[in-house]
């Protein structure tokens, strides 16, 4: 009898353990049918086909707004100082964007930022090359909703931010701001500066697009409309200069500097200094944190 239930226990555990392989098998079968299927994406490239949902995705530029919608990577550039940090802590890091490191990753989707990266990128994975430079963050977050298949996330995400933005937006009115001018500088460490657009980070985006701040007219006719940025002389820095400076980088390198510190803005105050790498990119994830940090110190500016 006893040796009945023991050929009986063993029937069961055997039965159990052929069904628990079936369906791990089918958990398999199932996971990687979800990996091969496919969507085709409208490029510039032409049609991409890419995975239905990405799992391993690489992203070279506006990687905030993959982060903003859920979406992380399997490694990453250099994000030291950056908005998304610590989102990305653990994530291995490239020395080099390269295929013999790139491919150690088995990404199964890029997002790129230029031919360069693109010619090396999609020797390895499908690859899509983000036309940033000619799209609206709207544009541009929509677009990557798109690739990754996160459309609603990507609508709520900019739901959210243009909340944010005409909370923003009213505060500065109340405060007699939004007709104020912009210039977005860096100092160059040899008595010149650059004079940045909305396409370049740096603020660029959030200041002139986002909350619809206005530049100096030679600044928004050559720079913004045209090649971005220009390095300008210390003589002629007071036509590229609004009623505010935003600058991320070389300040204290102008201390001292006779027309520096004749422009009316430094006179009055409307000096912002921002950190470099976090203002480097204009992702939303990161306009997000940088939106904080001009709020703050523009309306500080009013004490």
């Amino acid at each position: 009898m006893l040796m009945f239930r023991n050929n009986g226990v063993l029937l069961l555990v055997l039965t159990i353990g052929i069904l628990a392989s079936g369906c791990t098998v089918q958990t398999k079968e199932t996971a990687q049918e979800a990996t091969t299927e496919t969507r085709v994406i409208n490029t510039a490239q032409g049609e991409i086909e890419i995975p239905a949902n990405p799992q391993r995705v690489i992203v070279t530029y506006c990687l905030g707004d993959a982060l903003a919608l859920g979406v992380k990577p399997v490694a990453t550039y250099d994000v030291k100082g950056t908005a998304y940090e610590k989102e990305l802590e653990g994530i291995p890091v490239w020395e080099k964007f390269e295929a013999e490191q790139l491919i150690a990753y088995e990404p199964d989707l890029f997002i790129v930022v230029n031919q360069e990266q693109y010619d090396i990128a999609s020797k390895i994975a499908p690859t899509i090359l983000l036309p940033f430079r000619e799209q609206s963050m709207e544009e541009r977050v929509r677009f990557m909703g798109d690739v990754l298949n996160k459309q609603e996330e990507a609508a709520l995400t900019l739901k959210e931010f243009n909340i944010k933005l005409e909370s923003a937006r009213a505060a500065l009115a109340g405060k007699n701001i939004l007709e104020k001018t912009f210039s977005v500088i860096e100092g160059d460490g040899n008595s010149g500066i650059w004079v940045y657009g909305d396409k370049y980070g740096r603020g660029g985006d959030l200041l002139y697009n986002s909350l619809g701040f206005h530049a100096p007219e030679i600044v928004e006719k050559e720079i913004i409309a045209g090649e971005q940025y220009r390095e300008v002389s210390m003589e002629v820095i007071g036509d590229y200069i609004g009623d505010y400076i935003i600058i991320a980088w070389g300040l204290n390198e102008l201390d001292g500097n006779k027309i520096w510190e004749s422009l009316p803005a430094v006179k009055k105050g409307n000096v912002i200094s921002v950190d470099f790498n976090l203002f480097f990119y204009n992702d939303i994830y990161s306009s997000n944190v940088q939106l904080d940090y001009l709020m703050a110190a523009l309306l500080k500016t009013q004490e």
